[in-house]
C-alpha cells in the first residue's frame, strides 16, 4: 500500500506544473521552458537534417507525400527556431500551464511527423533504407524524450505516437521477427518515458531547492541590510556599580550629555529618575535578569521621547555575575508616534473626533469582562439624507460635527460616544451612579439633536431616534449587545422617528419574523401567492359606487395569512416592492377591464414611484391592458416628499401629463402638507381614517377635517374620508360636504368575483376579509350599491 500510495504522489509531482498555482510554478515552468528554448537550434538543425536523409532514403518513392511531410517538418522546425529568435534575450520570468500545452502540441506534430515517416516508408523501402529509417527514427525518439523530459506530457506524447507509428511500420513489414523487434520497441519507450517523468521531478526539485536557498538568502541580506540601517542606535556597557564606561558620539547623543561626561552617567538610577514606567527595567536590572527591547517613555507632550532597551548581565567564565551590563539602546520616538497615530486613527472617528465603532465595541468588551453593568444607546438621525441631497456634503459634515458636539456636551462621567458610521452614533453608559436614567438621556437626546443646526445661512433639521439596550449578564457578546440596541432602534424609527425604544425579547422575535418574512418574498411572487382584495368607495351622500380600493392579500402555505403592514415593509427593505407594485398596478388593470366605465387607484411606494423608469412602466401597463389613462388612479403618501421632493414632484407631473388621476393618501398626517399641495396639484386628497375615527369624540377633530374639505373644494379636489365604521360618522362626514367615503359600514374588501356580486345586489357567501368582530358589519338593506366607477389600492 505504501508504494502505491509512493507511485501515484511520484505521478502528482511529474504533472503538477500542468495546473496554474503558485508563483514558484510559474518560474519552474519559466526555467524548464529557457532550458529546451537553448536546445531548439539544435534539436530542430537534427529534424532538418534527419528528413533530409529521410528524403536519401525514400527517394523518388516517396512522391507527393513525401513532399508534403518534408513541408510539414519544415514548417514546424521554422516555428521552433522562431519563437528561439523572439525569446534569445529576454526569457520570461514567469510562464503559465499554457506555455506548457503549446509545447506538448509542439512536440505532439513532431511525433505524428516522425512517426508517420516510419508507418509509411520503412517497410516499401530496402534492407540498407530501412536501416537508415530504424536510425534515424529510433535516435530522434530517444534524442527528443529526453530533451523534452522537462516538460513531462510532451515527451510521453512525442515518444508514444512515434512508437504508435514505428509499431504500424513493423506490422507493415510482416517478417516474423519484427514481433520481437516491437516487443523490445515497447520497453524501451517504456523506460525512456519512466525515465523523462524521473528526470522532469527531479529538475523540478532542484529548482525548488534553488528557489529556496536564494530565498533564504534574501531574507539573510535583508536582516542583514536591516541591522546596518539600524547601526546608529547606541551601545553601551556599564561597571559593576551601573557606570557607562563604553562612550560613545550616539550614545552622547541620546542621553544629552557630552561625551566625557558619560562616565557619570549612573545608568539604573538615570532610568528610575528620568523615565516614565521605568520598572520593568529596574527590576530586571535588580534580579541580573537579561531583558529584551523594553521600552521606555523620555518626556511628556510633544517632546516626548521613546527608547527600546535590551541588555544581559556580563558574566565570568564560570557563569558568576559581576555586576557589569553590556547591552543597546534604540531611539524609536518616530515609530512609537506612527504607532500611536495609528492607534488612533483605528479608534476614533476621523470627522467628529469620536470614538468609533472599534473602540466603542472594545470598551464594551472590556466591561462585560469585568462584570460591569450599563447600557447601550444608538442613535440615528432622521431625515439626514434630505440634508445632503439638498444642502450638499459638506453641510452634512458639518451637521454631524454639530451632533458629536451636542452629544459630547450630553455625556457624564463613564460614558463613552462614538460614532458607528454614516449618521449613527452610539453612546455607551457604564457609569455606577449616573445622573439620568437611560430613558431619560435618550429623551434629552432627541430634543438636544431635535433643534436646529445653523450651517452658514442655512436653518437645518434632522432630529434623531435613540434604541436602548441593557448591558448585563444576560448578554453573550458585544455582538448582540450591538444587535438589540439596532432592534430597538429600527422599532423606533418604524413607529415614527423621533423616539425611543428599549429592547425587549419580542422586538428579536419581531426580527426573525420580519426575516422569515422576507425570505418567503420571493418564493410568494413565484408561485402566485398574492391577490387583489377591493373594497368599494361610494358618494358620501347619495352612496352610490364611485371606486373601490384593491388591497394586495397574501396566503402563506405555512405562514397564513400576512398583513400587508409586514410584507410591504418587507417587500421595500429586500427590493421587491418595484416587482409587487408592478403585480398589483397589472392585476388592478386587468380587473378595470372586467368592469366597464369604472376608474382604478393603485397605491404606489415610494420607493416603486422614485424607479426611474416607473412612468414608462405606467404608460406601457396602460397600453397592454387598454385601460384609459383618466381611468387610472394612483394614491402617494407624504412620505414620498420627505427623501427627494424635486424628483417626486417631477415623476408626478409626467404621471399627470399621461392623463393619470394623482391622489395623496392618508392626508394630515405628515410633515408640511400645505406645501406639498401648493406645490402640486392633486386630484384627490384622502383624510386618514384616524381623524374620522375621531369625529364622534373630539370636536378639534370635526374643525379639522371640515378645513381639510374647505381647503381641497378651494383648490379644486375631491375628498375621501377613509375607515367610516358608524352612521354616526357618516351623518357628520355629510355635514361637512365630504365627497366619498369608504369603510367597514360601506363593505369589506372582497375577492373580484365578490365585488361583482356586491356591484349585481347579489347576496354573498363565504367569508370576505376577517375583520374584528366589534366593527358592525354592513347592512345591504340599508344602502344600495349602484356601480358607476372604482379604485384600487395596494
Amino acid at each position: 500500500m505504501a508504494r502505491t500510495e509512493g507511485f501515484w504522489d511520484r505521478l502528482r509531482q511529474t504533472f503538477e506544473l500542468y495546473v496554474d498555482g503558485k508563483a514558484e510554478s510559474a518560474r519552474i515552468r519559466a526555467e524548464h521552458l529557457a532550458q529546451l528554448t537553448r536546445l531548439t537550434p539544435l534539436l530542430m538543425a537534427a529534424n532538418l537534417i534527419s528528413g533530409g536523409l529521410v528524403r536519401l532514403a525514400v527517394g523518388d518513392a516517396g512522391g507527393v507525400l513525401l513532399a508534403g511531410w518534408l513541408v510539414v517538418l519544415g514548417a514546424v522546425a521554422a516555428l521552433g527556431l522562431l519563437g528561439w529568435w523572439k525569446r534569445r534575450r529576454h526569457v520570461a520570468p514567469q510562464v503559465s500551464s499554457r506555455g506548457y500545452r503549446r509545447g506538448t502540441w509542439h512536440a505532439a506534430v513532431l511525433g505524428l511527423c516522425w512517426g508517420g515517416a516510419a508507418a509509411l516508408w520503412f517497410a516499401p523501402a530496402g534492407p540498407a533504407e530501412r536501416v537508415l529509417i530504424a536510425t534515424l527514427v529510433t535516435g530522434m525518439l530517444g534524442a527528443g524524450a529526453f530533451a523534452l523530459a522537462m516538460l513531462p506530457w510532451a515527451s510521453i506524447v512525442y515518444t508514444w505516437l512515434i512508437v504508435a507509428g514505428a509499431l504500424v511500420a513493423l506490422w507493415r513489414a510482416g517478417d516474423v521477427i519484427f514481433l520481437a523487434v516491437a516487443v523490445l520497441l515497447l520497453s524501451y519507450a517504456t523506460v525512456v518515458s519512466f525515465a523523462a517523468m524521473a528526470l522532469a521531478r527531479q529538475s523540478t526539485a532542484l529548482l525548488r531547492a534553488r528557489f529556496t536557498q536564494a530565498h533564504q538568502q534574501q531574507v539573510v541580506s535583508l536582516l542583514l541590510r536591516d541591522f546596518e540601517e539600524n547601526a546608529s542606535d547606541a551601545l553601551w556597557e556599564t561597571d559593576a556599580e551601573g557606570h557607562l564606561v563604553h562612550r560613545s558620539p550616539r550614545l552622547a547623543s541620546l542621553f544629552g550629555v557630552p561625551q566625557e561626561r558619560l562616565g557619570e552617567v549612573q545608568l539604573p538610577q538615570w532610568f528610575a529618575t528620568r523615565a516614565l514606567a521605568s520598572g520593568p527595567v529596574v527590576a530586571a536590572w535588580a534580579v541580573s535578569r537579561p531583558f529584551r527591547d523594553l521600552k521606555l517613555q523620555l518626556g511628556r507632550g510633544d517632546h516626548a521621547r521613546w527608547w527600546a532597551i535590551s541588555a544581559k548581565p556580563i558574566t565570568e567564565p564560570d557563569g558568576v555575575h559581576v555586576g557589569c551590563w553590556r547591552g543597546v539602546i534604540a531611539d524609536i520616538t518616530e515609530a512609537q508616534r506612527f504607532e500611536n497615530q495609528l492607534r488612533l486613527q483605528a479608534e476614533q472617528d476621523a470627522l467628529t473626533g469620536l470614538a468609533n465603532r472599534r473602540a466603542l465595541m472594545n470598551a464594551a468588551q472590556a466591561a462585560m469582562a469585568l462584570g460591569r453593568a450599563g447600557w447601550l444607546l444608538s442613535i440615528d438621525l432622521d431625515h439626514f439624507k434630505v440634508v445632503n441631497d439638498s444642502s450638499g456634503h459638506s453641510a452634512g459634515d458639518e451637521v454631524l460635527r454639530v451632533v458629536a458636539g451636542r452629544l459630547l456636551a450630553l455625556v457624564e462621567e463613564g460614558d463613552l460616544v462614538g460614532r458607528l458610521g454614516g449618521d449613527e452614533f452610539a453612546m455607551l453608559r457604564l457609569g455606577e451612579a449616573p445622573v439620568r436614567a437611560p430613558q431619560a438621556m435618550a429623551a434629552l437626546i432627541i430634543d438636544k439633536l431635535s433643534q436646529p443646526i445653523h450651517v452658514g445661512a442655512k436653518r437645518l433639521h434632522v432630529g434623531a431616534s435613540v434604541g436602548l439596550a441593557r448591558l448585563d449578564a444576560s448578554v453573550a457578546n458585544v455582538e448582540d449587545l450591538m444587535v438589540n440596541a439596532d432592534l430597538a432602534l429600527y422599532d423606533a424609527k418604524r413607529s415614527g422617528r423621533g423616539r425611543s425604544v428599549v429592547y425587549a425579547s419580542s422586538l428579536g422575535a419581531a426580527s426573525r419574523r420580519m426575516h422569515t418574512i422576507e425570505q418567503a418574498l420571493r418564493e410568494g411572487l413565484a408561485h402566485g401567492q398574492f391577490e387583489l382584495h377591493f373594497q368599494p368607495k361610494v358618494d358620501a351622500r347619495s352612496l352610490r359606487a364611485l371606486g373601490v380600493e384593491a388591497l394586495m392579500r397574501w396566503e402563506h402555505p405555512v405562514l397564513g395569512s400576512i398583513s400587508p403592514g409586514e410584507f410591504i415593509p418587507a417587500a421595500e427593505r429586500c427590493g421587491l416592492i418595484r416587482e409587487l407594485g408592478a403585480l398589483a398596478l397589472e392585476h388592478a388593470c386587468l380587473a378595470a377591464r372586467e368592469l366597464p366605465r369604472l376608474s382604478v387607484a393603485v397605491n404606489v411606494s415610494p420607493l416603486q414611484l422614485m424607479e426611474p423608469g416607473f412612468v414608462k412602466s405606467v404608460e406601457r401597463m396602460l397600453v397592454s391592458t387598454g385601460v384609459g389613462p383618466s381611468l387610472l388612479h394612483l394614491e402617494v403618501t407624504e412620505s414620498l416628499m420627505m427623501e427627494d421632493a424635486q424628483a417626486a414632484f417631477k415623476r408626478l407631473h409626467a404621471l399627470r401629463e399621461l392623463g393619470v388621476h394623482v391622489a395623496l393618501d392618508d392626508f394630515g398626517t405628515g410633515f408640511s402638507s400645505l406645501a406639498y399641495l401648493r406645490a402640486f396639484p392633486f386630484h384627490t386628497l384622502k383624510i386618514d381614517r384616524s381623524f374620522v375615527r375621531s369625529l364622534t369624540e373630539h370636536s378639534d377633530a370635526r374643525a379639522i377635517v371640515n378645513t381639510i374639505v374647505q381647503m381641497a373644494g378651494v383648490l379644486g379636489m375631491r375628498t375621501v374620508a377613509e375607515g367610516v365604521e358608524t352612521e354616526r360618522e357618516l351623518a357628520i362626514i355629510r355635514s361637512i360636504r365630504c365627497h366619498e367615503v369608504q369603510g367597514y359600514l360601506v363593505a369589506r374588501p372582497m375577492s373580484l368575483p365578490k365585488l361583482k356580486d356586491w356591484l349585481a345586489g347579489r347576496p354573498i357567501t363565504g367569508p370576505i376579509d376577517d375583520v374584528d368582530s366589534r366593527i358592525t358589519p354592513w347592512r345591504r338593506t340599508q344602502i344600495s350599491p349602484p356601480t358607476t366607477m372604482f379604485g384600487a389600492e395596494i
